[in-house]
């Protein structure tokens, strides 16, 4: 297995932080399942518990609504921790499975499918070069039809955090999957308008940006 490369406090040097997996209780509703390494330092890695600050986490993983498509991917990202004013980034792939084709089917296990999101969440938004990995490894992992195989995930960390803490990223690596042509399709004129928003470097209402995507 590759090892990622750490820096003196120990922490990766890479840009993944965890890898999660989020899944739906029929009493609970939608909670952490598997998280690696820990989200709360000195948990096991079954851990439901959640930090304050990303309480949300399991509904961004695994929206509402989830449970209308077999599979698909959602982006988001999450508050700082620990007041150190870094944005953390995330991307989920969501899937579900009947829960006849399961080789071990657990007691909570009523429904007739399983859903669940396995998600990276990252110091650096590579949307695209992230979710490229992320949906083959989700895919792996489904295909076990055992979600207790987790050397999988452990792997995906090491992997990303290998391959990517290392050299700096070529210009195709990091925007692997943003098409400018879709950003002028989507918004036409309006591209003026949100490159003055970034060099202003304001915070916009969630409710304005919406309208103006819209109109």
């Amino acid at each position: 297995m590759e090892k990622a490369a750490r820096g003196c406090d120990g922490a990766p040097r890479g840009p993944v932080l965890h890898i999660v997996v989020v899944g739906f209780h029929h009493k609970k509703g939608c909670q952490v399942e598997f998280s690696y390494p820990p989200l709360i330092p000195g948990d096991g890695h079954d851990s439901p518990t959640i930090p304050e600050e990303w309480k949300y986490l399991p509904f961004l993983a695994l929206p509402d609504g989830a449970h209308n498509y077999q599979e698909d991917t959602v982006f988001f990202h999450l508050p700082p921790r620990n007041g150190n004013g870094a944005t953390v980034y995330g991307i989920s792939c969501y899937r579900q499975i009947e829960a006849k084709a399961l080789k071990v089917r657990h007691a909570d296990v009523t429904r007739e499918t399983v859903q669940k999101s396995v998600c990276v969440l990252s110091k650096l938004p590579l949307y695209g070069l992230l979710q490229a990995k992320l949906q083959l490894i989700t895919h792996a992992y489904f295909e076990e039809k055992d979600f207790s195989q987790i050397s999988i995930l452990k792997e995906l960390y090491e992997h990303m955090n290998s391959s990517l803490g290392g050299a700096p990223l070529e210009g195709s690596q990091v925007y692997l999957g943003l098409s400018p042509r879709d950003l002028v399709l989507h918004f036409r004129h309006k591209v003026l308008i949100l490159f003055k928003l970034i060099l202003l470097e304001k915070k916009v209402r969630l409710g304005s940006l919406l309208y103006f995507s819209s109109e």
